[in-house]
């Protein structure tokens, strides 16, 4: 399918690296895209360049600096949302096909693991969901949250290169030993079986209120400078398209990296089984090959913890 000439005109823009584009069907596209709030310079004779985007999410945008569609088939914008899982959920009961992201850009209703709420700040962070349909036993289906994890670190550094995101088994990722980042797969099983990932990367937040000041980070505070939200977006959702062409196979090398940027590693931890379900504390000693929380336990016994939640932590380790 042929791009949308928003999409093909923003790809131009931003492949000639801030250098001049023409084309006898550019200027009415550029029109559009000013009214979207781009900075477009014109200059007689050179033609179009682009020189600023606007702080909002642009599906349009996002798409166009994705190198090929791939597997992310459809990507959505809203402005404001209950919960981007349950919106997407909605659409899997209806049919939907996998592939399709939806952004907002503000939740009234976003939430974690074990029902948590989740603060979305308006135009900050990046608050999204994608309709999956993996295509393996669903006894495999609670690795996705592993995969992800490492394909959202991935996309991080690839717009913050230098920064060391680590992971908080199973589903957070930190930097500088706060959380940055936040998943949640919530799975349906029947004929239409389907799973929705809902990702929360904080972004632009210059500063969070106590208590989350001491817990929570974003990736403007760790770098210093603010970030394009759109593009940020694009890499995590080209890091996801590579991701899910590894699945179901290499399921070992999620392992490897999990247990590289493992941050309970040594760690005293207490950790839930479910919603009151056992409690297993102890030294957190990494991972097993199928991605299990292992825990020496105070009476010497490795406890696995396979799913669950780690309610408490070390702030140090040992």
């Amino acid at each position: 399918m042929e791009a949308s000439p928003d999409i093909e005109i923003l790809r131009r823009l931003r492949e000639a690296g801030g250098g001049f584009i023409t084309g006898g069907d550019v200027a009415a596209r550029i029109e559009i895209l000013r009214g979207a709030g781009y900075g477009i310079e014109h200059s007689p004779g050179l033609g179009y360049r682009l020189v600023s985007s606007p702080d909002r999410l642009i599906a349009d945008d996002i798409l166009s600096r994705l190198a090929g569609r791939g597997w992310i088939r459809e990507v959505l914008v809203f402005e404001k949302t209950g919960s981007t899982n349950d919106v997407v959920a909605g659409m899997a009961r209806d049919g939907a096909g996998a592939g399709m992201v939806l952004f907002a850009e503000e939740q009234t209703a976003g939430r974690g693991r074990m029902g948590r709420e989740w603060k979305s700040d308006p135009r900050l962070g990046l608050w999204f969901s994608l309709l999956l349909r993996p295509r393996m036993p669903f006894a495999q289906w609670p690795r996705l949250t592993l995969w992800i994890a490492r394909a959202v670190a991935a996309g991080i550094q690839g717009e913050c290169p230098g920064l060391e995101i680590m992971l908080k088994w199973p589903n957070d990722l930190y930097a500088s030993g706060r959380k940055v980042a936040g998943i949640l797969v919530e799975s349906c099983v029947g004929a239409n079986a389907f799973a929705v990932a809902g990702i929360g990367i904080n972004v632009n937040h210059p500063s969070f209120p106590a208590p989350l000041d001491g817990r929570a980070t974003s990736l403007r505070i760790e770098t210093g400078k603010r970030l394009d939200r759109n593009a940020m977006a694009a890499a995590v959702l080209g890091a996801l398209d590579r991701c899910f062409l590894s699945i179901p196979g290499h399921f070992e090398d999620v392992v490897a990296w999990a247990s590289e940027a493992d941050w309970l590693r040594g760690r005293w931890v207490s950790a839930a089984i479910g919603r009151g379900g056992d409690v297993h504390e102890g030294v957190a000693q990494g991972l097993d090959p199928e991605g299990a929380l292992l825990i020496r336990t105070a009476a010497g016994p490795v406890a696995r913890v396979s799913s669950g939640e780690v309610t408490r932590f070390s702030a140090n380790r040992g």
